[in-house]
């Protein structure tokens, strides 16, 4: 299993990094909408597997959402587009309840089982784009988010299997333990401060570090939101894209609470 991660993380890592430094915005917003169409096909595939036109409606709701979302991104006065998008995903979904669905209780609850998965990929993700967009700190707030959630990841799995006793939430996750959790946390710090000398000097200390803290603490928040998603769903992982890591959504879950938060204090705080 830690072969396959690093062997995974060696090819990815470079790849990012010129995605994200590239001087174009164009190259880190095609890896987004493609890592996000993959995500919602993982979790119409995990939230529906018995129900084709559940699936169909969940992938094509969260792909509007999601190319409506990147469009800003890439046009960011075209706020409108995301506007649009929003509101057709409401109406079309309602509408297909209500021509599709004759049992519309049950269609109601799949109709929100279906959002939840189109906001949580085809809305949270695009905040890499935004985020990547802010100014001339943009690529560098993103490998910020990307370090934080490795350098977390990192730290849990080897806290984790070193020290873990005590369970964090068995019912969600049996194999998170509070050692492991707390580990995330100094790990993110470490990489927090890493991150302030080596690429963010603009920051002080202590922001870089509380950053840290509370991106260890919400990221971890998202991990366990998506582990609720697959043990709801009855799945382990949510997809085999990457070996000894599961699927996109696993890979990006630590990250898409923390670079929402991050979107919103950077252009709060300017």
């Amino acid at each position: 299993m830690l072969r396959a991660r690093l062997a995974t993380a060696a090819v990815a890592i470079p790849l990012l990094l010129a995605v994200i430094l590239y001087r174009s915005p164009r190259p880190v917003t095609v890896l987004v909408v493609a890592v996000g169409l993959i995500g919602i096909a993982e979790y119409a595939a995990m939230a529906f597997s018995t129900q084709a036109g559940e699936r169909g409606l969940t992938m094509l709701l969260g792909a509007v959402l999601l190319l409506g979302a990147a469009w800003v991104g890439a046009e960011p006065r075209a706020s409108q587009v995301l506007h649009a998008a929003l509101a057709l995903v409401v109406v079309a979904g309602l509408v297909w309840v209500l021509l599709i669905r004759p049992d519309f209780e049950q269609g109601l609850r799949d109709l929100g089982l279906s959002m939840i998965g189109v906001f949580y990929v085809g809305f949270l993700l695009p905040h890499f784009i935004w985020l990547h967009g802010v100014g001339g700190l943009g690529p560098r707030w993103v490998i910020f988010v990307l370090v934080i959630g490795m350098a977390g990841d990192t730290g849990g799995y080897f806290v984790g299997h070193a020290l873990g006793r005590h369970k964090l939430m068995p019912r969600v996750s049996p194999g998170k333990t509070v050692e492991g959790s707390l580990g995330i946390v100094a790990a993110s710090l470490l990489g927090g401060a890493a991150s302030k000398f080596i690429f963010l000097q603009e920051l002080t200390w202590n922001e870089a570090l509380w950053l840290s803290a509370v991106m260890a603490v919400i990221g971890q928040l998202g991990d366990l939101s998506e582990s609720i998603m697959k043990r709801t769903f009855g799945v382990k992982e949510s997809g085999w894209l990457f070996p000894g890591h599961g699927g996109v959504l696993d890979r990006i879950d630590s990250l898409l609470f923390p670079v929402t938060f991050l979107y919103y204090y950077v252009i709060y705080s300017q």
